[in-house]
């Protein structure tokens, strides 16, 4: 047999197989392309040395990551549909006098030229690319882009590694698939999974357990840490709940339609619901995977959205002055040199002060329980009972200074404003001290007041500094090394530009080195408009992150619809043909067609849609982290990422709808 028979009926195959191939290679391509980006900018050695770069090459690292480990499992998973569809031809092979072990060198070369000419042009399209993307991502995140153009010889490598080993174990997966089927199973292959399936209801029992649990996860938690941990579980709860309904529940919800007889006794109803109760158990899979890939980029592309979009937000709230000076235990004499220092360089620099505030306060996590307040230990594992809160204790000098009502306190009396805690309690008791609720103000002024938190917040006004280290003493007690210190803030506008307000904390930092004698006072000087450079490299990294990984996920949804629908196709040609010739009319397969593939596509996209509903009091409390508590704009950026998925998707099925006509027509 001449040495290049294998390879040139390779290509032959190929090239009859294009439709199914074509869509794969391109797959690949841009599965490889990804990962070359991604990969070069995380080893891009100008972007290493940008401020603020920790941050992002710890993001573009998990992107790598991420990636990797999908290309690994969509390209696997793929490839089960292209073996569905070819085991009929290797049958025939095997048939016609071909042996394995020949069948086996002709699939070797299929997968030669596979893999060579998609990485190939995977790597050739990254690079070319790659460019592009870099001054994408700068422009996010508001860095100045270097000159230059850059070829990653790692990135490469790397990628050419991956795609290889890929294909290998493809390779291993089909050979070792067509070696132990008989001649007679291949043919066959394509018909399997006939028979109509039972309804499991303990399967669809679970599968509502499941996605209750995940739902009642997202929906009910509202301790932040508790949510952080259990989202991966509501996470897992989810996709598993997802595949049991699709599996089980949809054979339940067929076989109650055809119980209707009003519904079922109608041409195209009767077509479309008995071919999907007989295919429900391989659909169900495919239908699972594009509802999980839809939820993963809505809710990725709406999350980063609006961190994004709230960077502005998020840094007023964070930081309500421009200049902020904070002391950690400070005497009076320190807390004096603070305020002359900012005086004197605002002074020195010929800049005004628009506004300024100064006080002291304490502030530490505890447990509320009614009225107990509990610290939690810093090394301890297990939280107490409990609603996880914050609390802030300042006196009552400072809150009169700052625009506080007239009032007088006793030593065991407190003030306590909140926005969103608990208002019943008439009294707090806190380890052995107990202290009397006087009143429940109604404003608070504090300049860094940040009511928009992960968990409920209370501002606590006590009598005096000696109250005051009354409190730090006791929690010091449960914390010792690790307690939280007393805390002097200052806080204030000047009427500049930004790089005048840097200018402005600079000379601060200068002055208090000078002015202490023993080599400076512990105090740290921050401006907003140095941390929103660090904020929006941090959001606008996640923001790139979230948009790639969307389009790679989007990707992969379109090729699973794409081969959902030809194997549907092929599938379904042979019933059509039948129908067609007892008497149904091309019309009436048209109108089946399109009633079968309605409910069976979109199906997914309305099950996405319901999980980003279910997930979104989580994914908002996730998103608080961060430091953005504008829950409206977010709502918006989730509503309008809804919407653009829900036209690429309709523009998706118009198209494989087109596809699946063809074939079965």
């Amino acid at each position: 047999m001449n040495r290049f028979f294998y390879g040139r009926l390779a290509f032959s195959n190929l090239k009859k197989n294009a439709k199914l191939y074509l869509p794969y290679v391109l797959a690949v391509i841009g599965t490889s392309a990804m990962y070359y980006i991604m990969g070069a900018i995380f080893r891009d050695e100008g972007i290493k040395e940008m401020p603020g770069s920790d941050n992002l090459e710890l993001i573009l690292g998990l992107g790598c990551g991420v990636i990797g480990i999908f290309a690994v499992i969509f390209l696997f998973y793929t490839n089960s549909f292209l073996m569905k569809r070819r085991k009929k031809e290797f049958g025939l092979f095997n048939i016609l006098g071909m042996e394995k072990r020949h069948i086996g060198k002709m699939m070797f070369w299929e997968i030669v030229m596979v893999a060579s000419a998609s990485i190939f042009l995977g790597v050739v399209a990254g690079v070319l690319l790659n460019k592009l993307v870099t001054l994408a991502l700068l422009r996010l995140v508001d860095l100045k882009v270097p000159f230059g153009f850059h070829i990653s010889k790692e990135a490469i490598f790397s990628t050419v590694i991956l795609f290889l080993c890929i294909f290998g174990v493809t390779l291993i997966y089909n050979l070792f698939q067509v070696q132990k089927a008989k001649p007679i199973e291949l043919l066959q292959s394509a018909n399997h999974g006939e028979k109509e399936p039972k309804t499991r209801w303990l399967l669809a029992v679970v599968g509502i357990l499941a996605l209750g649990g995940g739902y009642g996860i997202a929906i009910f938690v509202k301790d932040p840490v508790s949510a952080v941990l259990l989202f991966f579980v509501a996470v897992i709860l989810v996709i598993l709940g997802t595949y049991c309904l699709f599996t089980a529940g949809s054979i339940a919800v067929l076989k109650l339609m055809r119980k209707n007889k009003n519904y079922y006794y109608k041409t195209r109803h009767f077509t479309s619901v008995s071919g999907m109760i007989y295919r429900m158990k391989q659909n169900a899979v495919g239908l699972s995977n594009i509802c999980i890939l839809s939820t993963m980029v809505l809710v990725m592309v709406s999350g980063t959205i609006s961190l994004y979009m709230g960077v502005d937000s998020s840094m007023k709230n964070r930081y309500p002055l421009e200049i902020n000076i904070t002391g950690y235990d400070l005497q009076e004499h320190e807390k004096n040199l603070v305020k002359e220092a900012t005086v004197q360089a605002a002074a020195d620099l010929g800049i005004a002060i628009d506004e300024m505030s100064d006080y002291t306060q304490l502030s530490f996590t505890i447990y509320k329980d009614k009225e107990n307040l509990i610290v939690q230990k810093s090394d301890g594992i297990a939280a107490p009972e409990g609603e996880m809160s914050i609390v802030e204790w300042i006196t009552l000098e400072d809150y009169q200074r700052l625009g506080g009502k007239k009032t007088a306190l006793e030593e065991d009396e407190v003030l306590v404003y909140t926005e969103n805690g608990d208002k019943q309690a008439q009294q707090y008791h806190f380890k052995d001290k107990t202290l009397r609720i006087k009143e429940y103000i109604s404003d608070l002024y504090l300049t860094d007041m940040e009511t928009e938190m992960i968990c409920d917040v209370y501002f606590v006004v006590v009598k005096d500094e000696r109250v005051l280290m009354d409190i730090y003493e006791l929690q010091k007690s449960v914390n010792e090394g690790r307690a939280s210190q007393i805390v002097h803030s200052v806080a204030l506008n000047v009427d500049g530009t930004e790089e005048q307000e840097i200018a402005c904390a600079d000379h601060i930092s200068e002055l208090l080195n000078v002015q202490d004698t023993e080599g400076g006072i512990n105090v740290r000087v921050e401006t907003r408009a140095e941390n929103r450079e660090g904020f929006m490299i941090f959001c606008g990294g996640f923001l790139f992150l979230g948009i790639f990984l969307g389009f790679v996920f989007l990707m992969a949804t379109t090729l699973i619809i794409y081969y959902k629908q030809v194997s549907e196709g092929y599938e379904d040609k042979t019933r059509f043909e039948i129908m067609q010739k007892v008497g149904m009319s091309k019309k009436e397969v048209r109108a089946s067609i399109r009633s079968q593939i309605l409910k069976v596509f979109f199906l997914p996209l309305a099950m996405a849609c319901i999980h980003l509903l279910a997930a979104f009091p989580m994914i908002n409390r996730l998103i608080l982290l961060f430091g953005m508590a504008d829950m409206p704009l977010f709502a918006v950026c989730t509503v309008c990422t809804v919407g653009v998925f829900a036209v690429i998707y309709a523009v998706v099925y118009a198209i494989t709808a087109r596809s699946y006509y063809r074939i079965v027509e």
